[in-house]
């Protein structure tokens, strides 16, 4: 767990941060939901925390995390410009906005204090749904300061991380806060990092105040700071450790977009491990070049998944998209029907036993059996050639012929 503490210094003329002045939230109403997805791949989901017995400060909240979100990602795209932070976004009546939640948290102020104050928030906003594989949630709790001078804490958690700015915490521009603790749930300081500072191996000390991870903060603005000075320790280094260039939480400014279609032939729905494809109709999504796209099917009510086509087949479905790429989910009937029929004399043994119709997907064993002074010569429909035993497909309805010559 890391976090961001304020140091107290004569520089409160610089506090003035890019963004202050930017529009604000442009989305509509409040909800607690997360909504669906129009950005692919991994991504920053924005969440308004309220104590329970704080006042309603939503609207001035949001506002001032989607400037702070506008302001931090433009200083990243400085730093590097083929890389920035992906972050959520939604709908709201035609207008694209960044998709922020509202949460009233089920304990009073007081409760949330010390250093099991992020504890406490996180566990309680995975409880009520925000866990979901491919996200991290950046949080602006507004509530009484939970320990003096503290601006932020990070951590980079299985699953979902979270990165919780504590908005009564210090007065400082929290652009930069929130690129401090974002960097946290990606895995900075990582392991191996040169320049860790005695005894707090989750921030770097060769630049204070200066290195945006910095564990300690004089208020100086974002643009005054810098991401990884000397790229030596986290960011677009040389090294052999975890670097946070590579995250998958990084849009890729440098590569082109490729399409991913979506094909479903039967009924049911198709959705990726990562935030972006959630389709129970065919449907087109863009994904930065080089990603791995894993989808899973779920059928409809009296519909069973068949198998994948396309760029994927079989069962399983993983996609990495150097170029576009198509795949087709299938689905079929729980039961199928069976047509059974002969020429000349002769039976078609059954095992199992199938009668009018037959459980989709199982395997069904037919064997032709000829009469006396009868000879099997071959099946068509669902099976084919001249062996008397046979095990076709039961994937959708079935109609075989056997068909039986004199000898």
């Amino acid at each position: 767990m890391k976090r961001l503490t304020l140091v107290i210094a004569v520089v409160a003329a610089l506090w003035g941060a890019p963004g202050a002045f930017a529009a604000g939230w442009c989305g509509t109403g409040i909800t607690g939901q997360d909504l669906p997805d129009l950005v692919t791949g991994a991504q920053f989901h924005g969440i308004v925390a309220l104590p329970a017995d704080a006042p309603d400060t939503f609207a001035a909240d949001a506002n001032r995390l989607a400037d702070d979100a506008a302001s931090m990602t433009a200083w990243w795209q400085g730093q590097d410009p083929t890389h920035i932070p992906r972050f959520d976004t939604a709908n709201f009546q035609g207008a694209v906005c960044l998709d922020l939640s509202f949460v009233r948290l089920p304990d009073p102020g007081a409760a949330y204090t010390g250093t099991a104050a992020f504890t406490r928030v996180a566990g309680q906003l995975r409880t009520g749904g925000f866990a979901r594989s491919g996200k991290n949630y950046v949080v602006y709790y507004d509530g009484p300061s939970v320990e003096e001078n503290l601006c932020g804490t990070g951590a980079d958690q299985p699953g979902s991380a979270f990165a919780v700015m504590w908005l009564k915490g210090c007065d400082v521009g929290y652009d930069a806060v929130l690129a401090h603790e974002m960097l946290h749930t990606l895995g900075a300081l990582p392991a191996g990092a040169p320049h860790a500072c005695p005894g707090d191996a989750g921030h770097p000390c060769d630049a204070p105040f200066v290195d945006i991870l910095s564990p300690q903060t004089d208020g100086r603005p974002i643009v005054q700071q810098v991401l990884d000075v000397g790229r030596d320790d986290y960011y677009a280094h040389s090294g052999s450790w975890l670097d946070i260039q590579d995250s998958v939480f990084l849009h890729r400014l440098d590569l082109p977009q490729v399409p991913l279609s979506v094909g479903l032939s039967g009924r049911g729905e198709v959705e990726s491990e990562l935030p972006g494809v959630d389709c129970e109709t065919a449907c087109v999504t863009q994904w930065d070049q080089g990603s791995r796209v894993f989808l899973f099917a779920e059928a409809a009510a009296g519909q069973r998944f068949v198998e994948w086509t396309g760029a994927c087949t079989g069962v399983d479905c993983n996609v990495t998209l150097a170029q576009a790429a198509s795949v087709t989910a299938v689905f079929g009937p729980l039961r199928i029907p069976v047509r059974i029929s002969v020429t000349g004399k002769g039976s078609v043994k059954c095992t199992p036993s199938c009668g009018k119709s037959f459980a989709a997907g199982d395997v069904l064993t037919l064997r032709a059996v000829p009469a006396k002074g009868w000879r099997f010569t071959g099946w068509s429909g669902g099976c084919k050639g001249a062996r008397p035993v046979c095990k076709p497909a039961t994937d959708f309805a079935l109609s075989v012929r056997a068909t039986f010559r004199k000898r």
